[in-house]
């Protein structure tokens, strides 16, 4: 999901029942990375022209499978704590929602965002909320909360550069909770590929602040240590830099202390974040390498890359990992 919505085609849950059984169990984890033993690791990937799919993958590179199938998107995944349900974001031609299913059972999934353009959803840490981006109308794009049974909405934040520069309009997006739940931390996108920052804000929409400069340009994927003690982000997204390459990089919840885990240069390679590892040791990302793409990890330390997946055609996206073996 981007600051300019795309028509996407209506995709399919059911795939995703059956495979579940096949699965022996569901990855356990949220955007702010549930803490516990290193298990699956989902992922989108684009299938066809704007169409992606979810899989999931071992730590390992074994047992890749695809988990939903058929018209659309699913994408934008992410695990309730207790690994029972997904929250994801499920586009249609003309709209886009944020949808609950139960990973038991065949019953469909429930769109708790029927109308409208809603996407980027993650849970809180006790499972109760679900933080997403709305946009259901000009001037109107923000962060917003719900229960997870989809009452109780209202909004967090309101994006200030809804108004087009030059063609590309702002947004608020990818929002996560800190472990603790007492932060909620988005990307504000000032101007779409150009001037995007991470900011942090109270779940009552006080104390909002930035954490990094809209001069990084980060990409629209970060995520919290499960400790809480850093968050990890990728700078120089869309090569605002053209000298330098996208490297992944931790900062401290003030936003202090940026350290660089990769350092990448001349943009024939780039990374680019996903998550923690549950044990909090490692950091899986998307490699770039001269056009090809694969999913790899890194030490929290930044040492110790290796590869899961080898390098392809196919482009792994909003990759998270979880608990489940």
């Amino acid at each position: 999901m981007s600051c300019k919505w795309r028509p996407r085609g209506l995709s399919s849950f059911a795939a995703l029942v059956v495979a579940t059984a096949a699965m022996a169990g569901v990855a356990h984890a949220s955007h702010s990375t549930t803490a516990g033993p290193n298990g699956l690791i989902v992922y989108a990937v684009e299938l066809k022209s704007d169409q992606y799919q979810l899989f999931t993958i071992r730590p390992d590179g074994s047992n890749r499978t695809q988990l939903t199938r058929g018209q659309g998107s699913s994408l934008n995944a992410d695990w309730s704590p207790d690994g029972r349900s997904l929250v994801y974001e499920l586009s249609r031609a003309d709209t886009a929602g944020v949808a609950v299913a139960a990973l038991e059972g065949s019953d469909p999934p429930k769109v708790l965002t029927p109308t409208g353009f809603q996407g980027q959803p993650s849970f809180s840490p006790d499972g109760k909320w679900i933080v997403y981006e709305r946009d259901i109308d000009s001037g109107n794009n923000g962060v917003w909360l719900m229960r997870a049974d989809g009452t109780q909405k209202h909004r967090v934040t309101r994006n200030p550069f809804m108004k087009a520069l030059n063609g590309e309009c702002g947004c608020d997006t990818d929002p996560n909770f800190s472990p603790d739940g007492k932060w909620i931390t988005f990307v504000r996108v000032k101007k779409d590929h150009e001037q995007q920052a991470l900011f942090a804000v109270r779940p009552n929409g006080k104390g909002l602040h930035p954490l990094t400069p809209y001069s990084w340009e980060i990409a629209v994927k970060h995520d919290w240590s499960p400790d809480g003690k850093h968050i990890v982000l990728t700078d120089n997204a869309d090569f605002v830099r053209p000298q330098d390459s996208a490297n992944i990089v931790t900062i401290t919840p003030s936003g202090s202390d940026p350290t660089a885990l990769t350092t990448f240069t001349g943009g024939e390679q780039n990374g680019y974040v996903g998550s923690f590892s549950p044990d909090g040791k490692q950091i899986v990302f998307r490699l770039e390498r001269r056009g090809k793409y694969a999913l790899a990890v890194i030490d929290r330390g930044g040492h110790n890359m290796r590869l899961i997946t080898k390098l392809s055609a196919a482009k792994p996206r909003f990759i998270d990992w979880g608990t489940h073996p």
